[in-house]
């Protein structure tokens, strides 16, 4: 079943065409990871299909439901998202910005109600937070400062939850921190996650399902059995990828690859790749 999808979506800037007539499907209650090249239109696409932009053409569901006819508050009952590099007023604590999850449940300029309070905690408990909860947000470590904002995420109590590269800027220690994060809220939690991650390693360990976008276009989705190989890599990234086999997971790793050159092409025959 799919919780998020697209049918004919285009989305331009100015005019210049981003994503072009793509349709999609998000499955619910698994993580999709979106990947491929700079430029290719990942964070446009996640954008799109969760109301932060609006398509030039065609049509983001939420539920069944157009969501850019969707109130804002209806929609963000139902979905959060953390964009990349956020900003915040200084000074704040991490108690206070996770409090901000809490306002499309809210009227006007009320205060937090004992739910609102019940949320809080738990979104801080969820991620490790709580003896943090009085440290400004400044002050914590860049994986401590995702969290915090994962947390806010999950204060709106959504059972979808949207990431632009949740893991940039941060050291090995502490993408793996993030990751096993947003896995164990899926695997315990039952939330679909969708994120767009530049890690095709990450993207295979920690999601069940990927989109492979590549010049605006939807080339491939699937499990990461399927997209992780050498004919959808070499297509995607231009790269001649040699695919091993985790030892702990048992998902396909890229052990080393490759730059193809320039005068090689790829072509799709019959549902398969090969080189022309």
């Amino acid at each position: 079943m799919s919780y998020v999808s697209a049918q004919g979506l285009s989305v331009a800037y100015d005019n210049h065409v981003i994503v072009k007539e793509m349709n999609v499907e998000i499955p619910e209650g698994k993580i999709t990871s979106i990947i491929g090249p700079n430029g290719c239109g990942k964070s446009t696409l996640l954008k799109a299909i969760s109301r932060i932009k609006k398509p030039h053409n065609g049509i983001a569901y939420l539920q069944g439901e157009d969501i850019h006819k969707m109130k804002t508050k209806d929609v963000a009952k139902k979905l959060a998202i953390l964009s990349q590099a956020p900003e915040l007023p200084g000074g704040l604590t991490v108690e206070q910005l996770v409090s901000y999850g809490r306002f499309p449940h809210q009227n006007g300029l009320q205060r937090l109600s004992s739910k609102d309070k019940e949320a809080i905690v738990a979104a801080l408990k969820n991620t490790n937070l709580m003896e943090f909860r009085d440290r400004p947000v400044d002050a914590l470590s860049g994986g401590q400062r995702q969290r915090a904002w994962i947390a806010m995420a999950l204060a709106q109590e959504t059972e979808l939850l949207f990431l632009d590269e949740p893991t940039t800027y941060l050291d090995m220690a502490h993408q793996m921190e993030v990751l096993e994060l947003l896995e164990r809220l899926n695997r315990e939690e039952g939330r679909t996650i969708v994120m767009v991650i530049h890690d095709i390693n990450h993207a295979a360990r920690f999601s069940d399902h990927l989109i492979a976008l590549k010049d605006g276009k939807l080339l491939f989705n699937g499990d990461p059995y399927h997209i992780i190989c050498p004919p959808v890599l070499k297509e995607i990234f231009h790269i001649d990828a040699y695919i091993g086999k985790d030892p702990r997971t048992g998902k396909p790793v890229c052990i080393t690859y490759n730059l193809l050159p320039e005068d090689v092409s790829i072509k799709k025959d019959a549902g398969l790749l090969q080189e022309v």
